[in-house]
């Protein structure tokens, strides 16, 4: 909605291509990167869109508030979640600013979204951020039909749940195999905690199916 590589920033900007939203991404800030990564890994999220749609509040002004939000969610449960990322957020700083997010929480929970703003450091905690960085870096792995029924075959045959290696060693065992179950995670075939760390006994379940949503992506 919002065209952020225009040639007038004086910072870091960039796009994520994205195999979950079927997109390359744009981003202004290496946070909201990052924040893109645990959308790729997760399989809880089905879907997400950067800079997703315009609002606009009418509060008696000659204007209207505009405010575009960051970041839009679609969960495998139907939950819709809106964000808006930053550094670091003190309202005090900005009343204008600070009313127009209070404003936009207050628009999004009549919609039955909810609204957060997050900030540094719950985006950059370990070992979320290195979990969900070593998934997202295989996204674009090809997977075959036989890798995807060998995961789900393996899981189930584990009663629900496998071992991370285990899992990975009937998709070609080494790099290759993690490659592939990485790419499977953020194809919602697999899914792990991405707020654990990532190692060989990690539990890998499948992904839930998705209930309700409505814009494409996964």
């Amino acid at each position: 909605m919002r065209r952020i590589i225009n040639g007038r920033h004086r910072k870091p900007t960039g796009r994520y291509s994205s195999a979950k939203a079927r997109r390359a991404l744009p981003w202004e800030d290496k946070r909201e990167r990052a924040f893109f990564w645990h959308c790729e890994a997760d399989a809880n999220v089905v879907a997400y869109l950067s800079q997703p749609h315009r609002l606009e509040i009418h509060v008696g002004r000659p204007r209207p508030l505009i405010y575009f939000p960051d970041l839009r969610r679609d969960l495998a449960n139907g939950r819709v979640e809106i964000y808006e990322i930053k550094k670091a957020y003190n309202p005090d700083d900005d009343a204008d600013y600070d009313l127009k997010l209070r404003l936009a929480a207050d628009v999004y929970e009549g919609l039955g979204w909810s609204f957060r703003i997050i900030e540094a450091p719950e985006i950059e905690r370990r070992p979320t951020l290195d979990t969900a960085w070593s998934v997202q870096r295989y996204r674009h792995v090809a997977l075959s039909e036989r890798d995807r029924f060998a995961v789900v075959t393996a899981i189930e045959g584990h009663g629900g749940t496998a071992p991370f290696q285990d899992v990975a060693d009937v998709l070609g065992g080494g790099a290759v195999g993690m490659a592939r179950l990485c790419a499977g995670i953020v194809r919602r075939i697999a899914s792990i905690d991405i707020t654990a760390p990532l190692e060989a006994t990690t539990p890998v379940s499948l992904a839930a199916a998705p209930v309700g949503w409505l814009f494409p992506g996964a």
